[in-house]
């Protein structure tokens, strides 16, 4: 039989423990209220980039949530995951979540994340993530390398640009440009193709501007170098080795060529010719085939000299007049180089003789005396019959009895 003190002990201790559980009940939901900030890093040669994600707990509930900032570092703005954004719930068996990037630069160590969320309910929680980020482990030591061709019409050269990379971002790399003499054994060392598989070694590396000697890509750069080719080359081929701190990598690469580089060239000439006062034409040119306009200059004697004279391939001649004194000895230049020279020497000029002709030539109206007869046998008979006139009106002469 129990005594009143034992049963008032279990009627206390069932009391407590029913507490306890309800206590542990109401409890329950709000610690399982949380949020998982898990990242992810890449690095570039410059920067990294961080993939954080801030997921709900296992609820359909929502949530609003915030970047505590005092213990969020670095403090570069991360895309989506701002304050005020909202947290979805679970939808479709997947558990809501927000994702979002942020930019660091290559010398951050460590990234955290920290975040507070409220959810719809009105349960609060802060969470953190972190992440833990090595530059050394940026990029990979590998080469790389790249190259074009175009033709320099000024040259008749083919003008490659290469591009070595360096493919660590952080440690820098020394180049050597690998060729025969010092490696015997590569089948792939620098060389200029002419002809199918007709492979010359390139003896000359500093024709290679940019990469020959002592030249240094720091982590995750490029260098540019150029490269003249001789126009009939049929392609070229580069080869490099970088070389860091306890690690080597090579690359090569092969350039080809489209048809044969050829030299812009005018197609100057020079026509000459005078006249017997020894005055000079000359006339310039440059053929219609020519590939690049023509410069010319005329010089004569006595210090005689034109301006420059450009004629494109094709155009119009043009005539230089060269006066005597100096047509003596004419030179004639196309970009300072003489094409031509000629010398005019002045002759006697021929006298006009008149054409024969079979009809006589014309001539003007004479005057003088026969003229002044007739006038004046005219004036005499007028006169003449003026007087019969008056004669015959004076006697009343009848004419009919004449």
């Amino acid at each position: 039989m129990k005594t009143p003190f034992l049963r008032r002990l279990a009627a206390y201790s069932g009391s407590v423990l029913l507490g306890l559980a309800g206590v542990a009940v109401l409890a329950s939901p709000a610690q399982a209220h949380h949020t998982t900030v898990t990242a992810k890093a890449k690095c570039t040669p410059s920067e990294w980039i961080i993939t954080w994600t801030v997921e709900n707990w296992d609820t359909k509930l929502t949530a609003v949530i915030d970047v505590v900032d005092d213990k969020s570092s670095p403090d570069s703005a991360i895309t989506n995951i701002v304050d005020g954004a909202t947290l979805p719930g679970k939808a479709n068996g997947k558990l809501g979540k927000i994702v979002g990037e942020q930019r660091a630069s290559l010398d951050t160590a460590t990234a955290d994340l920290t975040i507070f969320g409220k959810w719809s309910n009105g349960v609060t929680q802060t969470n953190a993530g972190h992440i833990a980020l090595d530059k050394s482990e940026c990029g990979n030591y590998k080469a790389d390398l790249t190259g074009q061709a175009a033709c320099d019409t000024e040259t008749g050269n083919w003008k490659v640009s290469w591009s070595a990379i360096n493919k660590h971002y952080t440690d820098a790399a020394k180049v050597t440009i690998i060729n025969k003499a010092d490696n015997p054994n590569d089948p792939k060392f620098s060389a200029i193709e002419h002809g199918a598989d007709n492979w010359e070694p390139l003896t000359d590396l500093a024709s290679v501007v940019g990469l020959h000697g002592d030249v240094s890509i720091p982590g995750g750069g490029t260098v540019q170098a150029t490269q003249s080719v001789p126009g009939n080359a049929t392609a070229v081929r580069l080869k490099i080795r970088l070389n860091w701190t306890g690690s080597a990598d090579t690359q090569s690469r092969v350039v080809a060529f489209e048809g044969t580089c050829v030299k812009n060239a005018p197609k100057p000439s020079a026509v000459f010719a005078s006249d017997c006062t020894g005055v000079a034409t000359v006339t310039l040119m440059n053929a219609k085939d020519a590939t690049k306009a023509a410069v010319f200059e005329v010089k004569g004697a006595g210090g005689f000299t034109t301006e420059k004279i450009t004629i494109q391939p094709g155009e119009d001649p043009v005539k230089v007049t060269v006066p005597k004194a100096a047509a003596k000895a004419i030179e004639v230049f196309e970009n300072g180089v003489k094409i031509d020279e000629y010398q005019a020497e002045a002759k006697d000029c021929p006298t006009p003789t008149p054409s024969a002709s079979p009809s006589a030539p014309p001539t003007l109206p004479r005057t003088g005396a026969n003229v002044t007869i007739v006038v004046v046998s005219g004036l005499l008979l007028v006169a003449l019959g003026f007087a019969v006139f008056m004669l015959a009106r004076r006697r009343r002469l009848n004419m009919t009895e004449v």
